[in-house]
């Protein structure tokens, strides 16, 4: 290995613009050199150019076609193009070349998830990388990421674990971990898990989608939960209201002293990005005071009084304006209102050469 391509190697994944400074004045020079090629396609796939990349893989391929390298960076260069069809078929080739190599088999995985293909031969795939790399986090991670894309929350939850205690800075399985608690309605270690990923990168936006949905979901079921009760029984509604009261104000201490400053400046910031969210959130909380109200005015007195009465029908008119309220929302707020900036997803393993 020449000198600018050993260099080359050590930058490729740290710096890879460098590494491509020092390749392309050599490949010039060395046009034949599969292993540079490579070198410079998996650069170019970090740089975003996957048309180049393509180019690069392929003349590598047609130099050395015993090699997985070649063809495993064509499947990722195809699936970034978008080419459903060609991506998954790449991936399975590398596989049939070095079926002993982890990545050939994660790149199957990860690109049938990324296809939606999630079916036993995706998983099968993940957990054969993840059997010949026990001690690399990704291969768990991915067996996660399908576990939960079928509905597995259980494993997925502990392979996502594993990969976080291999390598507790890694934000994609500790956003997925997140995803994976809130499926078994943890809402406590969902919104936290959620939070810590908002604060190693912020640039992630699903964290915000995700936890805008969680305070979307809590209002609508409490919304839900005290129409049902005020429709169903008087008591029943007076109970559910004060039950309302009491889950916000809980909510409230627990943004407080557990969420910290991350989250009260998420929810500070709910009426900017969403603001019939809080009108809806709003209604629902005056629909649930006016009915503790009506249960205080008819303790120990008849449950019919007129006044009493009259405060039941408000409460339920405000509650069916906070239904208006979410339906003019479905058709005017949109999830990406709040990515803020858009990050491209990591780039996965299986580039490298071995």
């Amino acid at each position: 290995m020449t000198s600018p391509v050993r260099r080359a190697a050590a930058l490729v994944d740290s710096s890879p613009a460098a590494a491509m400074r020092l390749l392309g004045p050599y490949l010039a020079s060395e046009p034949d050199d599969w292993f540079a090629l490579c070198l410079a396609a998996q650069a170019l796939i970090a740089l975003e150019d996957s048309d180049r990349s393509l180019q690069l893989s392929r003349r590598a391929a047609q130099l050395n076609p015993e090699d997985d390298w070649p063809v495993r960076l064509q499947a990722i260069a195809h699936r970034n193009l978008g080419n459903t069809a060609m991506a998954p078929w790449l991936a399975r080739r590398s596989v049939l070349i070095n079926p002993a190599n982890w990545q050939t088999h994660y790149l199957v995985a990860n690109t049938d998830l990324w296809a939606n293909d999630v079916g036993p031969q995706a998983m099968a795939a993940a957990e054969k990388a993840r059997e010949l790399a026990p001690d690399e986090p990704s291969t768990h991670n991915l067996v996660g990421q399908i576990a939960l894309a079928q509905g597995r929350s259980r494993l997925a939850i502990r392979s996502l674990e594993q990969s976080l205690r291999l390598d507790p800075e890694n934000t994609i399985a500790r956003h997925e971990l997140a995803r994976a608690h809130l499926r078994r309605f943890r809402l406590a270690k969902s919104v936290t898990g959620f939070l810590a990923v908002g604060r190693m990168d912020p640039t992630i936006p699903q964290t915000g989608i995700n936890l805008h949905a969680i305070a979307v979901g809590t209002v609508q079921l409490l919304h839900y939960a005290v129409l049902a009760a005020c429709i169903l029984n008087p008591l029943l509604a007076q109970a559910s209201a004060g039950l309302v009261l009491l889950i916000v104000l809980g909510g409230l201490l627990w943004a407080r002293y557990r969420g910290g400053p991350a989250l009260l400046r998420f929810v500070a910031g709910i009426p900017r990005r969403d603001p019939l969210l809080v009108v809806w959130a709003g209604l629902v909380l005056l629909a649930g005071g006016l009915l503790v109200l009506r249960g205080a005015l008819t303790l120990g007195k008849p449950a019919d009084t007129a006044a009493a009465n009259g405060l039941t029908g408000i409460a339920l008119l405000l509650l069916i304006a906070g239904m208006i309220t979410t339906w003019i929302r479905r058709l005017r707020f949109k999830p990406a209102d709040l990515s803020g900036r858009r990050k491209q997803p990591p780039r996965p393993p299986g580039t490298s050469a071995r």
